[in-house]
């Protein structure tokens, strides 16, 4: 593929659908590991208010795996911070995902009849500095060699797809898109993999999806390393160095390498009070409201807090995502 086309990409390029929500799966913090209930899920594929659902939501989701166990993480971001995930916790990433009343089935059961949700599942990262995966149709894994971690993505490939197959239930409900890789750039090291991964992806009749940091490693070529949908992050949070002038920014370069667009809404202390209404007016001034793919990440909070702690960004979120919003100013 090449860059023949212009602008921002568009949901419809690839029959999915527009306005994807990422999922984290497992607590970063020592606290409860956290599943996605029916509860928490339905003010996400739903749009509440005064407890009512009066329309849909978000009709499309990433599930992203950090962390299962205690201590083992798999999110590449987070691994310095404990130990190196090994197979068991790959597989405990699918038995996660697939565990009853919560995560996929938890999705379909919200999900009225005769709709579809649709899924996005990350492949968990393939860590250079793991040397004792474990064993893998027995042979025994080492992350040092890029064949063995292309191995052990197929393998975990294979392995969510056998489960997925079996789970004939969340079928009428949900729809399997395709898988997304972890990490937020590509290093050179990491190229051939990805392409090789991607390659795999598409064999299995799937799509590749990638979320990447607006000026990382990779981030140019996304379209030559196979991927078929990609979402720039502007990396923009109010309470940074980074100023709305990468916004802007990112969405010059999305629209000329046709990319799609990451909206982040988080909490903590990187992020100020008027950080999202930045996105949002953006989103109307550069198009992107009404034009792109866009990928929303919600860091350190869940939609059901949104709604509860901040009804008016809920709202505004809600109509941005109907492309009916007008710009506010903070």
């Amino acid at each position: 593929m090449s860059n023949i086309s212009t602008g921002y990409m568009t949901a419809e390029q690839h029959s999915i659908t527009n306005h994807i929500c990422v999922l984290p799966v497992g607590d970063l913090l020592n606290k409860e590991m956290g599943n996605w209930s029916t509860e928490e899920l339905k003010y996400c594929q739903y749009y509440y208010e005064n407890g009512q659902p009066l329309d849909t939501l978000f009709r499309s989701y990433i599930f992203d795996p950090i962390r299962i166990r205690d201590d083992y993480y798999i999110h590449a971001m987070h691994t310095g911070l404990g130990k190196q995930a090994r197979i068991s916790d790959w597989m405990l990433v699918i038995d996660h995902l697939f565990d009853e009343n919560v995560n996929l089935h938890a999705l379909a059961q919200n999900t009225n009849e005769g709709e579809v949700t649709e899924i996005w599942v990350t492949i968990p990262y393939p860590h250079p500095l793991q040397e004792n995966f474990g064993t893998v149709l027995e042979e025994r894994l080492d992350f040092t060699s890029d064949e063995d971690r292309l191995k052990a993505i197929k393998w975990w490939i294979e392995c969510f797809l056998l489960r997925w197959q079996k789970e004939e239930r969340l079928h009428q409900k949900l729809a399997l898109k395709g898988f997304v890789w972890q990490r937020s750039s590509i290093n050179t090291g990491d190229e051939q993999i990805v392409k090789d991964t991607n390659d795999y992806i598409h064999q299995k009749g799937y799509l590749a999806l990638w979320l990447f940091n607006y000026g990382s490693p990779g981030c140019a070529q996304w379209d030559t390393l196979n991927f078929d949908v990609a979402c720039a992050n502007p990396n923009y949070y109010g309470n940074t160095e980074i100023d709305t002038n990468w916004i802007k920014n990112t969405t010059v370069f999305s629209q000329y390498y046709h990319t799609g667009i990451q909206i982040s809404f988080g909490n903590g202390m990187l992020f100020n009070h008027t950080h999202l209404y930045d996105y949002l007016n953006f989103g109307v001034s550069e198009g992107y409201m009404m034009s792109s793919l866009i990928a929303f990440q919600f860091p350190n909070q869940t939609m059901k807090k949104i709604y509860l702690n901040h009804p008016n960004e809920y709202k505004n979120m809600y109509l941005f995502t109907k492309k009916l919003y007008e710009p506010i100013q903070q």
